[in-house]
């Protein structure tokens, strides 16, 4: 029994998990473990919980040492038990419920060890030391650093750099920078010397910025979240909101799920943590990665940084992360904003042929099934998209779904010379939309229908 559970840990199929759910539903009898959690009776009051999860929440109580509870309150709910670690559990816990495309489901119990942890996870928001509120060593835009001419455009492309980076100018005009360097002095000086290549006079550093350290307790309390130290931390009494970007997934030439953890966020993000959002990682380990898993993740990645205090909650992702990002949606209230660039869950090999009508009605009903209609979302796509089924009937679906049932959508319809399954990860796709994507998440309201970049 502890076997089969051990194996769900790694979320290698949906398969996997039902047949985990099915051993317990069959009888079987983890470990028992002593438990502060609430009684049965308590449960049944304080989560709303019918029959059938009532006979499930008694299951967990008499589960193993690490185990956790979901449910969304209204007849659906999930337990895991006998993991390795809470986050785990937790995740394979929000699965369960999630099964049948059912949304709002919480984790509502957690047990570890001989001691109950809260449903944010075992850190509480006090104990985290959030980094002190300093000014900026970077102006926010070209205006602001007092730019003219070239140094205008350089230092917008700066700004999509990563750290450590720095810009230097000069008195003449003059100006050079230098991007993810391995220290912030290597920057400076890197900064200063392309700057003097050019200068006549002394380039000065006029801004700089460093990653983004995590402060003590926050990535325990964020679990199974990371934080992306490529990007300005600012906690979440300051931050605009908190944004989790989710990678692609791919193959090694041997055919084995690839580890895409170290892929790095779009640069296009890069404009929104520059406008004072605070950016982290669901990142999906290759046994882990399939939509079920990933999206039981990202919700639970949701309730945590929702528990530190953080109120808007962009979720963004590409190729996969995209389609994970989009299901998102029905799954979990109150999402700000959905970031979908080059969405795809369904191979590049049969997707035009064979998988065709299935890739365009799970892409239209992602659109459909959304809990929140105030959310606003973002789509890109492109040209020469292997893993596109239609691109024209993606469109026409984007645009018919944006008027019923009404999403204030922002397309972005296969841009001239940006190509390819990727381009909505790169610089060129920054530099011209960087812009148009700050203004529309910056907005106090978007009404529902196609808004476009101009």
């Amino acid at each position: 029994m502890v076997s089969a559970f051990t194996y769900v840990i790694f979320g290698r199929t949906q398969a996997a998990l039902s047949l985990a759910l099915l051993l317990v539903a069959a009888g079987g009898q983890p470990a028992e473990a002593q438990s502060v959690d609430p009684s049965v009776a308590d449960a049944v009051k304080q989560f709303n919980l019918g029959a059938t999860c009532r006979r499930t929440y008694e299951k967990y109580l008499k589960g193993g040492e690490i185990r956790a509870f979901a449910t969304n309150r209204r007849g659906q709910c999930g337990y895991a038990a006998n993991y390795r670690t809470p986050e785990a559990a937790q995740i394979a816990a929000i699965g369960f419920c999630q099964r049948g495309n059912v949304g709002g489901c919480t984790v509502v119990a957690t047990f570890a060890g001989t001691a109950e942890i809260n449903r944010s996870g075992s850190e509480a928001p006090g104990r985290i030391a959030w980094p002190p509120d300093v000014p900026s060593d970077e102006p926010p835009d070209a205006n602001a650093a007092g730019l003219t001419g070239v140094c205008r455009e350089l230092y917008d492309t700066y700004l999509l750099g990563a750290p450590n980076r720095a810009f230097a100018r000069s008195s003449d005009g003059r100006c050079g920078y230098a991007t993810g360097h391995r220290t912030i002095g290597e920057a400076r000086k890197a900064a200063i010397d392309q700057c003097g290549k050019l200068a006549r006079t002394t380039c000065e550093i006029t801004a700089a910025a460093e990653p983004a350290a995590a402060p003590d307790g926050l990535l325990t309390a964020v679990q199974p979240l990371t934080l992306d130290p490529l990007f300005r931390l600012h906690g979440p009494t300051r931050a605009t909101g908190a944004i989790i970007w989710s990678h692609g997934r791919g193959a090694t030439s041997d055919g084995r799920r690839a580890d895409r953890r170290s892929a790095p966020a779009a640069t296009i993000m890069r404009t929104l943590g520059n406008a004072g959002w605070d950016v982290y990682r669901a990142d999906r380990a290759p046994a882990n990665d399939t939509n079920t898993w990933g999206t039981a993740a990202l919700t639970l990645g949701i309730e945590k940084l929702r528990a530190l205090g953080y109120s808007k909650i962009i979720v963004a992702g590409q190729s996969a992360g995209a389609w994970i990002s989009l299901m998102a949606m029905d799954r979990v209230d109150g999402l700000y904003a959905v970031v979908a660039l080059s969405p795809a869950t369904h191979g590049n090999r049969t997707v035009r042929t064979t998988q065709k009508a299935n890739a365009l009605r799970e892409f239209e009903e992602l659109l459909n099934r959304r809990r929140s209609p105030e959310t606003r979302v973002v789509i890109a796509l492109f040209d020469n998209d292997d893993y596109d089924p239609d691109p024209a009937e993606r469109v026409r679906i984007s645009r018919d779904r944006a008027q019923a049932p009404g999403i204030p959508l922002l397309l972005i319809n296969h841009p001239s010379e940006l190509s390819g399954h990727i381009a909505g990860t790169e610089l060129p796709m920054a530099q011209r939309f960087s812009t148009c994507l700050r203004d529309f998440m910056a907005r106090p309201s978007v009404p529902t229908g196609v808004a476009s970049c101009n």
